[in-house]
């Protein structure tokens, strides 16, 4: 699926930038936005025929040969592990930014109704295998510069969202990735490594995924552009001194 020679990962004067969950909504849309803006791209799909690929194969056709694309389903821990062994064999390869942008949202998810299995979907697809594939990706000689993890307000237990009636599972997966990556952050100063760890709440972005009829209104709802627009500065403009921190697409730092 690679769209571009691995000897042009000598250069680097270009930035790179790594999307985990880039077939569709804010993921893709941060693809495009990116490729406006020459910087280069690794795209990750679960699967390369699935539907929603088409429309990142599309982007990365006419971008001539910035992005590449790779398969990663961070349900399996196979399949990351597959994916990062790739990308370690890259001679030269750095990373500026990673952005774990996958996860899932089922509604409803109401606590007093939930299964099992969904509820452990939600924590599988939003948790786990956001943190295990930055965990394999710090385990390599690559250097990487900001792994941002795409969270939401939903996950804040400081600011309790009551009115999300239905958001059990997905608040509590978004808790638990907060508390994780703040883990992460603390563990990788401890061993004096300057990789930036990072969580973002994209806003009330109008999504396939958020394409639910909820009983209550949502207000401020915002394009994938108009977020996306505005996280890649947020991102950019941080330093190893907010590693561990939450932020929203308005450069504004969110309670915990």
């Amino acid at each position: 699926m690679n769209q571009i020679p691995d000897v042009l990962y000598a250069d680097q004067d270009f930035t790179t930038w790594l999307i985990v969950g880039a077939s569709r909504g804010i993921g893709l849309e941060f693809v495009r936005q990116l490729l406006v803006r020459g910087e280069r791209i690794i795209a990750t799909v679960r699967e390369p025929y699935a539907a929603h690929a088409s429309a990142l194969w599309g982007q990365a056709g006419s971008d001539h040969g910035r992005c590449q694309m790779y398969i990663c389903d961070i349900l399996s821990e196979a399949s990351i592990v597959n994916f990062v062994s790739q990308l370690a064999t890259k001679p030269n390869l750095k990373i500026d930014y990673v952005v774990l942008n996958a996860g899932v949202l089922r509604y409803p998810n109401r606590a007093t109704e939930l299964s099992f299995d969904e509820f452990a979907f939600h924590l599988h697809t939003n948790t786990i295998g956001p943190i295990i594939t930055a965990q394999k990706l710090l385990q390599t000689n690559i250097p990487i510069g900001t792994i941002v993890f795409m969270s939401s307000d939903s996950g804040s237990a400081g600011n309790f969202r009551e009115v999300e009636d239905g958001f059990a599972a997905y608040a509590a997966s978004k808790a638990a990735l907060n508390q994780a990556l703040r883990h992460m952050a603390a563990e990788l100063k401890r061993k004096d490594d300057d990789t930036i760890i990072l969580a973002m709440h994209p806003g009330e972005v109008a999504t396939d995924m958020a394409n639910i009829r909820l009983p209550w209104e949502v207000d401020g709802v915002i394009t994938p552009e108009e977020s996306v627009i505005k996280m890649i500065d947020v991102i950019q403009s941080k330093g190893i001194q907010h590693s561990g921190t939450f932020w929203t697409w308005e450069d504004k730092q969110y309670p915990w």
